[in-house]
């Protein structure tokens, strides 16, 4: 299928889409056409072919199920106001689906995508590094940058009840902080909230990890630089920063963006090399990894020993 003939493919996909609502959602056989489709649809909206005009049409083909009751509604509708909020976030983590039958198998595709794959590889991502600095050191003081929902750090502390840490948390959205406080009830005495912008966040002493892997990719270059720069300030001898960031090869953004509106700023290895060094990072102290699917990547940031 093409997009020479932009009104012929628009139809087309219109049609496709309708048939999907129509019989209750994509089955698994059904994925590999949806995302052939979005991605041939995304790619003509970028050459200017697909109009917005026709990319409303999808979306009004796919309304029934772009209510906030499923997943790509929810990121759609934004009912916090904002992409990526804590809600959405939670539900990736625990595989939400609808309870309407004929919402659920879109639930199911959204959850089979590889970005939603990679949020919940990142969770385990923050695990295993907490499990290696607390390793290293105890008590081990922590700072979380855009904390969300707090489950990764809810069920890191429910299955190591013993571990010795501390975690300062800097989270703007007080319903974010209010959810987080409710899930880590009975870790309060090992988390603080703060609530304000992350950007204006001044941290006070010297921190073993800096985690920060759901809010760079909605900064631009500058932006990331600056706040990269203030947080290597925060680090310890010894000590680590972790920024997440969405890498360009994320197969899911066609379905992120033509259905979702969620857009974010996508980074290659060497751009977050770059930008670490123009934080003030040293080249031999700098290394880019990525989760399992290899959609989420991470620069870790390494401060001199003292």
């Amino acid at each position: 299928m093409g997009y020479s003939d932009r009104t012929v493919a628009r139809f087309d996909d219109v049609a496709y889409i309708d048939h999907l609502v129509r019989k209750g959602g994509p089955d698994p056989a059904d994925y590999p056409e949806l995302c052939a489709r979005l991605e041939l649809a995304y790619a003509a909206r970028l050459a200017g072919e697909l109009s917005e005009t026709d990319v409303a049409g999808i979306r009004e083909a796919l309304a029934p199920a772009l209510c906030p009751e499923t997943m790509q509604g929810f990121a759609y509708t934004k009912p916090h106001g904002y992409a990526g909020d804590f809600e959405i976030i939670d539900r990736i983590y625990t595989r939400y689906e609808a309870r309407q039958p004929q919402l659920v198998k879109w639930d199911r595709f959204y959850h089979s995508q590889p970005a939603p794959r990679a949020v919940r590889n990142r969770k385990t991502y923050f695990h295993e590094l907490l499990a290696a600095h607390t390793a290293r050191k105890a008590p081990l003081r922590v700072l979380k940058i855009a904390s969300g929902p707090g489950r990764s750090m809810y069920e890191f502390l429910n299955a190591n009840p013993d571990a010795k840490l501390h975690i300062d948390c800097v989270e703007l959205d007080g319903k974010a902080i209010d959810y987080a406080r409710r899930l880590n009830a009975r870790h309060l005495d090992r988390i603080a909230f703060h609530q304000q912008n992350a950007l204006k966040f001044r941290p006070v002493g010297l921190y073993d990890l800096v985690w920060a892997a759901g809010i760079f990719d909605y900064f631009s270059d500058r932006v990331f630089v600056s706040l990269a720069q203030r947080l290597l300030r925060a680090l310890a001898p010894g000590a680590e920063l972790v920024i997440g960031n969405f890498s360009e090869s994320n197969p899911s953004r066609p379905y992120m963006e033509l259905v979702g509106e969620w857009k974010l700023h996508h980074r290659s290895r060497a751009n977050l090399k770059a930008l670490a060094l123009r934080a003030g990072a040293s080249a031999d102290r700098v290394r880019i990894s990525s989760e399992p699917e290899g959609v989420n990547l991470f620069l870790h940031v390494h401060a001199a020993c003292g």
